[in-house]
Protein backbone atom coordinates (compact mmCIF):
# COMPACT_ATOMS: atom_id res chain seq x y z
CA UNK A 1 0.00 0.00 0.00
CA UNK A 2 1.20 3.64 -1.09
CA UNK A 3 2.31 6.00 1.91
CA UNK A 4 -0.03 8.57 1.78
CA UNK A 5 1.66 11.58 1.76
CA UNK A 6 -0.12 14.45 4.09
CA UNK A 7 0.90 18.28 3.30
CA UNK A 8 2.08 20.78 5.55
CA UNK A 9 -0.86 22.73 4.78
CA UNK A 10 -2.84 25.71 7.03
CA UNK A 11 -1.96 27.70 10.32
CA UNK A 12 0.64 24.47 11.24
CA UNK A 13 2.58 24.65 7.99
CA UNK A 14 2.73 28.09 8.25
CA UNK A 15 4.24 28.14 11.40
CA UNK A 16 6.72 25.68 10.90
CA UNK A 17 7.97 27.43 7.59
CA UNK A 18 8.17 30.45 9.80
CA UNK A 19 10.40 28.84 12.31
CA UNK A 20 12.22 26.92 9.54
CA UNK A 21 13.22 30.36 8.06
CA UNK A 22 14.30 31.65 11.66
CA UNK A 23 16.74 28.77 12.40
CA UNK A 24 18.43 29.31 9.01
CA UNK A 25 18.56 32.79 8.71
CA UNK A 26 17.66 33.89 11.89
CA UNK A 27 15.67 37.63 12.55
CA UNK A 28 17.43 38.90 9.29
CA UNK A 29 14.82 36.57 7.62
CA UNK A 30 11.43 38.22 8.65
CA UNK A 31 9.71 40.92 8.90
CA UNK A 32 8.79 42.64 11.70
CA UNK A 33 5.33 41.21 11.41
CA UNK A 34 6.59 38.23 11.40
CA UNK A 35 8.85 38.60 14.16
CA UNK A 36 6.04 39.26 16.27
CA UNK A 37 3.68 36.52 14.36
CA UNK A 38 5.94 33.70 15.24
CA UNK A 39 6.59 34.97 18.72
CA UNK A 40 2.73 34.63 18.97
CA UNK A 41 2.35 31.65 17.92
CA UNK A 42 4.10 30.43 21.27
CA UNK A 43 1.50 31.62 23.31
CA UNK A 44 -1.98 31.09 20.64
CA UNK A 45 -1.74 27.75 19.73
CA UNK A 46 -3.47 26.57 16.33
CA UNK A 47 -4.75 29.90 15.43
CA UNK A 48 -3.37 32.25 12.77
CA UNK A 49 -1.55 34.98 14.07
CA UNK A 50 -0.24 36.95 11.37
CA UNK A 51 -3.57 39.56 11.77
CA UNK A 52 -2.88 39.82 15.24
CA UNK A 53 0.52 40.38 14.59
CA UNK A 54 -0.08 43.13 12.45
CA UNK A 55 -2.74 44.60 14.25
CA UNK A 56 -0.03 45.30 17.02
CA UNK A 57 2.49 47.21 14.79
CA UNK A 58 -0.37 48.94 13.34
CA UNK A 59 -1.14 50.47 16.64
CA UNK A 60 2.43 50.31 18.40
CA UNK A 61 4.41 51.15 15.17
CA UNK A 62 7.46 49.17 16.42
CA UNK A 63 8.68 45.92 18.12
CA UNK A 64 9.78 47.76 20.76
CA UNK A 65 6.76 50.01 21.30
CA UNK A 66 4.55 46.22 21.46
CA UNK A 67 6.94 44.91 23.91
CA UNK A 68 6.84 47.88 26.26
CA UNK A 69 3.32 48.10 26.64
CA UNK A 70 1.43 47.40 29.40
CA UNK A 71 -1.42 43.99 29.69
CA UNK A 72 -4.34 46.51 29.50
CA UNK A 73 -3.11 47.53 26.00
CA UNK A 74 -1.90 45.02 24.53
CA UNK A 75 -5.40 43.08 25.35
CA UNK A 76 -6.88 45.90 23.44
CA UNK A 77 -5.95 44.16 20.45
CA UNK A 78 -8.15 41.57 18.80
CA UNK A 79 -5.95 37.85 19.23
CA UNK A 80 -4.68 38.87 22.58
CA UNK A 81 -5.88 37.14 25.49
CA UNK A 82 -4.33 37.52 28.97
CA UNK A 83 -2.07 34.72 27.95
CA UNK A 84 -0.66 36.12 25.27
CA UNK A 85 -0.33 39.64 26.81
CA UNK A 86 1.55 38.21 30.05
CA UNK A 87 3.89 36.22 27.18
CA UNK A 88 4.90 39.38 25.74
CA UNK A 89 4.95 41.35 28.69
CA UNK A 90 7.46 38.26 30.02
CA UNK A 91 9.68 39.02 26.88
CA UNK A 92 10.42 42.64 28.25
CA UNK A 93 10.72 41.68 32.04
CA UNK A 94 13.56 39.15 30.68
CA UNK A 95 15.46 41.70 28.16
CA UNK A 96 14.92 44.62 31.26
CA UNK A 97 16.60 41.95 33.96
CA UNK A 98 19.39 41.61 30.87
CA UNK A 99 20.42 44.94 30.42
CA UNK A 100 19.87 45.27 34.77
CA UNK A 101 22.54 43.08 34.89
CA UNK A 102 24.79 44.08 32.34
CA UNK A 103 24.48 47.69 33.84
CA UNK A 104 25.38 45.71 37.33
CA UNK A 105 28.20 44.15 35.70
CA UNK A 106 29.84 47.93 34.16
CA UNK A 107 33.49 48.98 35.37
CA UNK A 108 32.34 52.49 35.71
CA UNK A 109 29.53 55.01 34.53
CA UNK A 110 31.05 58.09 32.89
CA UNK A 111 27.68 59.57 31.59
CA UNK A 112 24.30 59.50 31.40
CA UNK A 113 24.58 57.77 27.69
CA UNK A 114 25.69 54.52 29.89
CA UNK A 115 22.53 53.82 31.52
CA UNK A 116 20.14 55.04 28.82
CA UNK A 117 19.22 52.26 27.07
CA UNK A 118 18.50 50.44 30.61
CA UNK A 119 16.65 53.36 32.45
CA UNK A 120 14.23 53.59 28.61
CA UNK A 121 13.42 49.62 29.06
CA UNK A 122 13.00 50.05 33.06
CA UNK A 123 10.75 53.43 33.03
CA UNK A 124 10.26 54.50 29.51
CA UNK A 125 6.28 52.97 28.97
CA UNK A 126 5.50 52.95 32.69
CA UNK A 127 1.92 54.38 32.72
CA UNK A 128 2.24 56.52 35.82
CA UNK A 129 4.94 58.31 37.53
CA UNK A 130 8.03 56.65 39.55
CA UNK A 131 11.49 58.10 41.11
CA UNK A 132 14.23 55.10 40.57
CA UNK A 133 17.65 55.52 41.80
CA UNK A 134 21.38 54.22 41.14
CA UNK A 135 23.89 54.37 44.21
CA UNK A 136 27.75 54.44 42.74
CA UNK A 137 30.82 54.27 44.72
CA UNK A 138 34.02 56.10 44.54
CA UNK A 139 35.11 54.50 41.11
CA UNK A 140 31.45 54.97 39.49
CA UNK A 141 30.63 51.17 39.76
CA UNK A 142 27.05 50.79 40.87
CA UNK A 143 26.36 49.02 44.27
CA UNK A 144 22.86 49.27 44.48
CA UNK A 145 19.38 50.65 42.26
CA UNK A 146 15.69 50.65 43.23
CA UNK A 147 12.37 52.41 42.94
CA UNK A 148 12.52 55.10 45.64
CA UNK A 149 8.85 56.86 44.89
CA UNK A 150 5.76 55.94 43.13
CA UNK A 151 3.31 58.08 41.60
CA UNK A 152 0.27 58.89 39.76
CA UNK A 153 0.30 59.34 36.05
CA UNK A 154 0.81 63.09 36.36
CA UNK A 155 2.56 63.52 40.18
CA UNK A 156 4.97 61.98 42.47
CA UNK A 157 5.00 61.53 45.90
CA UNK A 158 8.52 62.13 47.19
CA UNK A 159 10.29 61.97 50.50
CA UNK A 160 14.13 62.75 50.59
CA UNK A 161 15.05 60.59 53.05
CA UNK A 162 13.52 57.42 51.12
CA UNK A 163 16.27 58.29 48.32
CA UNK A 164 19.37 59.32 50.35
CA UNK A 165 18.59 56.38 53.45
CA UNK A 166 19.94 53.46 50.81
CA UNK A 167 22.72 55.68 49.66
CA UNK A 168 23.89 55.45 53.31
CA UNK A 169 23.30 52.01 54.06
CA UNK A 170 25.58 50.97 50.87
CA UNK A 171 27.58 53.36 51.40
CA UNK A 172 27.72 55.50 48.37
CA UNK A 173 29.44 58.50 46.96
CA UNK A 174 27.40 59.28 43.67
CA UNK A 175 23.81 59.31 42.64
CA UNK A 176 21.94 58.90 39.94
CA UNK A 177 18.32 59.77 39.87
CA UNK A 178 16.00 58.76 37.25
CA UNK A 179 12.24 59.38 36.76
CA UNK A 180 9.71 59.12 34.03
CA UNK A 181 7.17 61.30 32.15
CA UNK A 182 4.30 59.27 31.13
CA UNK A 183 2.78 61.87 28.72
CA UNK A 184 5.93 61.22 26.39
CA UNK A 185 7.61 64.65 26.61
CA UNK A 186 11.00 64.50 28.29
CA UNK A 187 11.33 68.16 29.29
CA UNK A 188 12.09 69.40 32.90
CA UNK A 189 9.31 70.36 34.56
CA UNK A 190 9.77 73.68 37.10
CA UNK A 191 9.27 70.80 40.52
CA UNK A 192 11.49 68.50 38.28
CA UNK A 193 14.24 71.27 38.57
CA UNK A 194 13.59 72.18 42.64
CA UNK A 195 13.63 68.57 43.34
CA UNK A 196 17.37 68.18 41.27
CA UNK A 197 18.50 71.21 43.25
CA UNK A 198 17.10 69.84 46.93
CA UNK A 199 18.76 66.40 46.93
CA UNK A 200 21.43 67.99 45.32
CA UNK A 201 22.28 70.11 48.64
CA UNK A 202 21.03 67.73 50.65
CA UNK A 203 23.26 65.19 49.29
CA UNK A 204 26.63 66.93 49.70
CA UNK A 205 25.77 67.01 53.62
CA UNK A 206 26.17 63.60 53.44
CA UNK A 207 29.36 63.98 50.81
CA UNK A 208 27.72 62.10 48.29
CA UNK A 209 27.52 63.71 44.89
CA UNK A 210 24.29 64.08 42.61
CA UNK A 211 25.48 62.82 39.54
CA UNK A 212 22.52 63.50 37.46
CA UNK A 213 18.73 63.46 37.25
CA UNK A 214 17.50 61.87 34.00
CA UNK A 215 13.59 62.28 32.73
CA UNK A 216 13.13 59.95 30.48
CA UNK A 217 10.46 58.27 27.91
CA UNK A 218 9.66 55.40 26.00
CA UNK A 219 11.81 57.00 23.33
CA UNK A 220 14.16 59.12 24.84
CA UNK A 221 15.92 60.93 27.66
CA UNK A 222 16.85 64.24 28.95
CA UNK A 223 20.01 64.46 31.05
CA UNK A 224 19.42 67.81 33.59
CA UNK A 225 22.96 68.15 34.60
CA UNK A 226 24.43 67.82 30.92
CA UNK A 227 21.87 69.58 29.03
CA UNK A 228 21.50 66.87 26.52
CA UNK A 229 18.62 64.93 25.27
CA UNK A 230 19.98 61.64 24.45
Amino acid sequence: MAKRIIKNIGPVGHRNRLRERFRISGRKALADYELIELLLTYAIPRVDTKPTAKALLKEFKTIFNVIQQPVEQLQKIKGIGPEAATYIRLIHACLTRAMEKTLEYRKTVSGPEDIFAYVRMNLGANSTECLYALYLDDARHIIHHQDVAMGTIDRLQLYPRDILKPALIHNATGLILVHNHPDGQPVPSENDLELTMKIEDLAKTFDIKLMDHLVVTKFNAYSIKTGKLL
